[in-house]
């Protein structure tokens, strides 16, 4: 089960992202919390195993063909009016 919520920071005033895991085994109650943090930023930093990480899952995809990408887009167009 995920539980999401966004936090404010005291300090700088940014809204973070945070979603926790909650995990059921033999009754016990195990939380995982991840933050979500905006590469765009400069003052953001992560460690060079947390950008592996990013960078594994992203591979994962889901990816679409440059066929179905016109296609959506064109779609999209004609809903918007463009």
């Amino acid at each position: 089960m995920a539980k999401s919520k966004l936090l404010k920071s005291k300090k700088t005033g940014m809204i973070i992202f945070v979603k926790s895991w909650v995990m059921k085994t033999n009754n016990i109650k195990e939380t995982k919390t991840q933050k979500r943090i905006n590469w765009a930023l400069p003052d953001q930093s992560i460690s060079l195993d947390e950008f592996r990480t990013s960078i594994k899952e992203a591979e994962k995809g889901p990816f679409i063909t440059l066929d179905e990408f016109d296609q959506r887009f064109e779609e999209w167009k004609r809903k918007k009016g463009l």
